[in-house]
């Protein structure tokens, strides 16, 4: 292939040291340039020289692993580094160098950097390739051999491990952050070990494809938001340090980059008009900002895509940023912007066009938003997908809903993966009885579906988006779910739309199979909730938030009866229960809204929920 070629044909040499990110390709603002630049840069800058100042005063970390991960250190690690380089380039003081060696020097005496969980030899190859790079001439040759033995050692020796390396044969996020690093250290040492160096480029460059590969061609990205934050960042880094260092990404982006770069887009409506975030998958429920958009809109020249991120910094301050160990990166992108806008400047980033996005592949999705400048805007996203994706929840056909500055249907999201993983839980086991699928978080009863006779759907068997409807009072999406719950039921479809005014219709249409079926719809919520009689006599739920109250009522066509109990309940998100263990997180605040119908065997029935 012509971009390995050019590796294997000597075509690839690095400029001079710092040829990462910045050098004769990249930039670096000055402290001149920063002058002029608009205020949120300049509080970007000063964050990142507090920090420096901050931790001149600590101590160098230490080898303290959590569980079986020493991915917290190795950030922090990589976060000091990057931060300390960046302020002595930028502003100068030897001391920000001396003291970014010492941690370099440091984590270089490791026995390891836990090469059994990889991520974290990735972003230590990562952080000590940068302080390599950016602080080669203030560092002794002594030195300088120390830090290039050890990305030797812990970081390409370890690579070669196949059992550990399995990243290079996956397509989600370890590929694109273990990679990265790779690539990093591989453009920092090339002057030294040019051989060792181009077969660890020639390796990520081939294994890189798989990653750029997993993108929808619209830009939809299985893993949902917060790896999309993740794996994008280090993807971005790569290529980046690929174009300032070489010059070229070997046709990567030309090549498999489509999905890549449309996926801003995905990105840029998966944040909701109430500062919340589309969180399928392990992901929390508040958005962040996303500074690798900056690096999106300078490569595609819609800066629409900053929109949303201008806005949660205006919002939360740097403090809502995500990946903030990789701030110095966001400001190098920006410092290269042909044209930067001046305080106060309304019309910057421009306001994004459009209202709806819909994505195939491995987890499609429909997102409908009425606007983008009011925090009282409709918002909603509707997913299909696979259970036993990278990372994926038993939550296909689940849907959250935005109206009037709150979220009515929401998603509880991730829970920490030590406080499972410590317990014994076999919390990567993506198959049908896995412990996975009892987390309340992660399993069926804590999502906006249909569960039936208490089972698990099918974790193997994807859910497609059929049909999509984008016309005044109708925004939403069909999703066929027949094949997920098949041991249960003949067919079943499920619609879901906004009248984007606030009002929302999830519509579900099933046919049961040979046997009785006990249908549960459930919606998750935040808001205060009593179950009351409406005008006809059936019962109903009244919610009430951020002063606004909406009604959800269910229209049932075709042959059911109630189940013992009754037919509605409103059960906590937190309390034991029936789907909640001693190891479950709490969720203060959240409950389940739920609907029970018994159905007979081989009957159809059209279960309609209203939210108005």
């Amino acid at each position: 292939m012509c971009l390995l070629a050019a590796v294997a044909a000597g075509g690839a040499e690095p400029g001079p040291h710092p040829r990462l990110i910045t050098g004769p390709l990249g930039h670096l603002f000055s402290e001149a340039e920063l002058s002029e630049a608009p205020s949120w840069i300049r509080q970007a800058d000063s964050a990142v020289k507090a920090f420096s100042d901050a931790v001149t005063g600590k101590p160098p970390v230490e080898r303290i692993k959590t569980g079986k991960r020493l991915l917290d250190v190795s950030r922090e690690a990589l976060k000091r580094i990057f931060y300390l380089s960046y302020t002595y380039r930028v502003h100068g003081g030897d001391a920000y160098a001396r003291r970014a060696i010492d941690e370099m020097l440091a984590v270089s005496s490791f026995q390891d950097w836990n090469p059994s969980h990889f991520l974290d030899v990735g972003e230590m190859v990562l952080g000590l390739s940068i302080g390599y790079d950016w602080l080669y001439g203030a560092m002794t040759p002594e030195e300088r051999k120390t830090v290039a033995c050890a990305i030797l050692e812990k970081g390409f020796d370890a690579s070669d491990n196949a059992r550990d390396a399995w990243f290079l044969n996956v397509s989600h996020n370890w590929n694109s952050v273990c990679n990265a690093g790779l690539v990093f250290g591989a453009a920092a040492l090339w002057d030294e070990y040019p051989d060792r160096c181009g077969e660890i480029l020639r390796r990520s460059l081939k294994s890189n494809q798989k990653a750029l590969k997993a993108f929808s061609d619209e830009g939809g990205y299985p893993e949902g938001y917060n790896y999309w934050g993740y794996g994008v960042a280090f993807q971005a880094l790569l290529l980046d340090a690929l174009e300032t260092a070489f010059g070229t990404d070997f046709g990567l982006l030309d090549t498999y980059g489509k999905g890549f770069l449309s996926s801003a887009r995905f990105m840029q409506f998966m944040s909701t008009p109430a500062f919340f975030c589309f969180n399928f998958s392990d992901c929390a429920p508040e958005a962040v900002a996303q500074p690798i958009q900056a690096w999106m809109a300078l490569r595609t020249g819609d800066m629409s895509l900053l929109y949303p991120e201008v806005k949660a910094i205006e919002k939360y301050g740097l403090r809502s940023l995500g990946e903030d160990r990789l701030l110095p990166f966001f400001l190098a992108v920006m410092s290269r912007m042909p044209a930067l806008p001046s305080d106060g400047d309304l019309a910057w980033p421009p306001v994004p066009s459009g209202h709806v996005y819909t994505c195939g592949g491995e987890t499609p999705l429909f997102i409908y938003r009425s606007g983008w400048e009011s925090a009282s805007d409709s918002y909603l996203g509707v997913k299909g997908g696979l259970s036993m994706s990278s990372h994926s929840h038993c939550d296909q056909g689940s849907f959250i809903f935005e109206s009037d500055g709150v979220r009515w249907a929401a998603d509880l999201g991730i829970q920490s993966y030590y406080s499972l993983e410590k317990l014994g839980l076999d919390l990567w086991n993506m198959t049908q009885y896995s412990d996975r699928w009892e987390v309340f978080r992660i399993g069926p009863f804590s999502h906006n579906i249909l569960t039936v006779n208490g089972n698990v759907p099918k974790i193997n068997h994807p859910a497609a988006i059929v049909r999509t409807w984008d016309r005044k009072g109708r925004y939403g999406a069909g999703v066929d779910l027949g094949e997920i719950y098949s041991e249960d039921l003949s067919s079943y479809r499920r619609e879901v739309w906004t009248d984007g005014k606030g009002g929302l219709q999830v519509r579900d249409y099933i046919e049961t199979g040979d046997s009785l079926c006990t249908v549960r719809w459930a919606m998750c919520t935040a808001a205060e909730a009593r179950i009351v009689k409406e005008r006809r006599g059936r019962e109903a739920f009244e919610l009430t938030a951020g002063g606004v109250r909406k009604c959800l009522t269910f229209n049932i066509k075709g042959e059911y009866s109630e189940p013992e109990g009754g037919p509605v309940a409103i059960l906590s998100a937190s309390a034991p229960g029936p789907y909640l263990h001693d190891y479950d997180a709490p969720n203060p605040g959240m409950k389940m809204l739920c609907r029970t119908i018994v159905v007979p065997p081989r009957t159809c029935v059209r279960l309609e929920a209203v939210l108005r």
